[in-house]
């Protein structure tokens, strides 16, 4: 059985302001600092074969505040979807006056590159399936989990669930037989959201 355990970074800066981060670095916010401490410990006893990280500031700072021991590679292929001259800006003014698409990665390449990705991976697994199991860990941004998700669910062919990936928790996709069966382990919101859920 091959199990991915998908994660997104934590909270950053950046977030908190509604800026449209793209490939730009970003700083964890102290709360997502927060977020990556509570995710290693959720994980301190899980042996992955592999871990894979982007190579972004946001998610390697997630990976060192996660605690966790274990070898890392760090893949650009990983990235957020790159928005060019409109990273830094206030992600509502860029969305109600909209892109102009040449100055951003288009959707097509974007899903190329984080698809071949998702097949380097699985197509290693394939080829060493005799192994009992194999467990990976891969540590991305929001964008790039969309199309994990979409990609495995269209090449499994299983529905693909809705499910939002602006918050940082795990999704656990389990290979096994020529099928894919996935779960949502755990859904960390943003601190500052449930601190305000608290005081309600």
């Amino acid at each position: 059985m091959f199990t991915i355990f998908a994660i997104r970074h934590g909270e950053t800066e950046e977030n908190k302001l509604r800026v449209l981060q793209g490939q730009s670095q970003g700083r964890l916010a102290e709360s997502g600092q927060h977020q990556a401490l509570k995710l290693g410990l959720s994980l301190k006893h899980t042996e992955f074969n592999h871990v894979v990280v982007s190579d972004l500031q946001r998610t390697q700072d997630t990976w060192q505040w996660m605690g966790l021991n274990q070898p890392v590679t760090f893949d650009e292929r990983l990235r957020e979807r790159a928005f060019g001259k409109y990273e830094g800006l206030p992600r509502n003014q860029v969305m109600h006056a909209g892109f102009d698409d040449l100055e951003i990665e288009s959707k097509g390449a974007f899903f190329r590159r984080v698809s071949a990705f998702v097949d380097e991976r699985v197509a290693l697994y394939m080829a060493n399936k005799d192994q009992d199991k194999c467990q990976e860990l891969w540590l991305t941004h929001g964008g790039t989990l969309r199309i994990i998700l979409y990609y495995l669910c269209n090449r499994f062919q299983v529905e693909t669930p809705q499910t939002r990936f602006d918050n940082t928790g795990i999704t656990e996709y389990r290979i096994q037989n020529g099928a894919l069966s996935i779960e949502r382990l755990n859904d960390m919101q943003h601190l500052c959201r449930e601190k305000s859920a608290q005081r309600v």
